[in-house]
């Protein structure tokens, strides 16, 4: 009995050591021993889990996990101050492949597959999903229904593909398409026990021609540089859809510090319009801003504009303030600036990922009607 409880004991305190170093090793930066998950992205073996929580006011709270696989070997690191900048070369953005499942307290959720890469010295970029989701959201009214709150589910397939390709090897510009397919079945509850739920299936389809010049500095957490996209296209019944009509979007995010190591500024520019026949109400262009709800001020047209700033308060801790405002319109020209929707806040970054610059943090918003907080990983303007 001894023998085995010396060699049990021995073994719990050899894992236990060997435990801790392993941690030391892929979670732990040797320059500063702050937590920091480089190390662990760069080993290149598994994927790595990641928890998501969701805080999206439309849906309501929920989590879910992700696997998250970083192919290729870390960034060319050009600057040695805090902001962590890297080359612009070809492992920017890194190439990722992640599996994810959430749910949320409305009764949302989503399974999705989900692949984004450069290749060739970044002469080519493809992003790339597929996904089976049932999303639960709120329609406020308009083409034909009086203002007010209509619960819907969506539920279905979808996909997601695009390609795009560096036309001069020493020029970041780049020019593709990308396709849209989402099998969608659209259900309207009005809670009444006496009525059956109004049911229609609207599939999509559509295809866009993308051009887009990105200088950023990184792909994450940028500083400094332009990311400035611009979609046109349609959807029609020949790509897969039940609906004829056209589609232009266009965002310009553009970062620039201020004061060197210490206070980083960005902005941002999104107008989107959709037109034609008949464009299905969870399609028409929305205000995209931290404190309203997806899809709550929606038209033909919509026009976003913010900005955030964030100062480097100590080490990989940081500080953020954001503002924005928004427009919606039937035709673009009624848009009326004195009709604007603000919202903004305040919140928090901490460096978990120097080799990559990625930062994450909590925001705490407030727009017109609510307060909201959300869980941001990277940069809040994804696309």
């Amino acid at each position: 009995m001894k023998k085995l409880i010396f060699t049990l004991s021995l073994f719990f305190t050899l894992h236990v050591g060997y435990s801790q170093s392993m941690f030391q090793k892929y979670f732990v930066d040797s320059t500063d021993n702050a937590i920091d998950v480089s190390n662990f992205l760069n080993a290149g073996f598994g994927f790595l889990p990641v928890p998501m929580v969701i805080t999206e006011p439309a849906v309501g709270f929920g989590g879910g996990l992700a696997g998250v696989y970083f192919h290729g070997q870390k960034k060319k690191e050009v600057t040695t101050d805090s902001t962590k900048s890297f080359d612009n070369n070809k492992d920017l953005p890194p190439i990722l492949t992640a599996a994810a499942a959430m749910y949320t307290s409305n009764g949302t959720w989503v399974t999705m597959l989900a692949h984004q890469g450069s290749y060739h010295n970044d002469r080519f970029r493809y992003t790339g999903a597929i996904g089976y989701m049932s999303i639960n959201l709120k329609y406020y009214g308009g083409q034909g229904l009086e203002a007010g709150e209509y619960s819907f589910n969506m539920k279905g397939f979808l996909t997601f593909q695009e390609f795009l390709f560096r036309i001069n090897k020493n020029v970041p510009f780049f020019m593709g398409l990308n396709y849209l397919y989402f099998n969608n079945n659209v259900t309207f509850d009005d809670q009444t026990a006496e009525t059956e739920p109004l049911q229609a299936e609207t599939n999509l389809g559509g295809m866009n021609v993308v051009t887009m010049w990105d200088n950023r500095n990184n792909t994450f957490t940028p500083t400094k540089g332009i990311m400035s996209v611009t979609e046109f296209g349609i959807f029609d019944q020949a790509l897969g859809g039940d609906n004829d009509y056209m589609n232009f979007s266009h965002r310009t995010y553009f970062y620039q510090p201020i004061i060197k190591e210490k206070l980083f500024s960005g902005f941002r520019l999104n107008y989107e319009a959709k037109w034609g026949d008949y464009v299905p109400f969870y399609e028409l262009p929305f205000v995209t801003l931290r404190g309203i709800p997806a899809l709550r001020y929606q038209d033909h047209n919509a026009l976003v504009g913010e900005t955030e700033w964030r100062w480097q308060v100590f080490k990989r801790w940081s500080a953020v303030g954001f503002v924005g405002v928004g427009y919606t319109a039937p035709k673009i020209q009624d848009f009326n600036f004195n009709q604007s929707r603000v919202a903004g806040g305040l919140g928090f970054r901490y460096l978990v990922a120097s080799d990559y610059g990625l930062h994450a943090g909590i925001d705490v918003a407030k727009g017109p009607e609510i307060w909201a907080w959300y869980l941001t990983i990277g940069s809040n303007w994804f696309r």
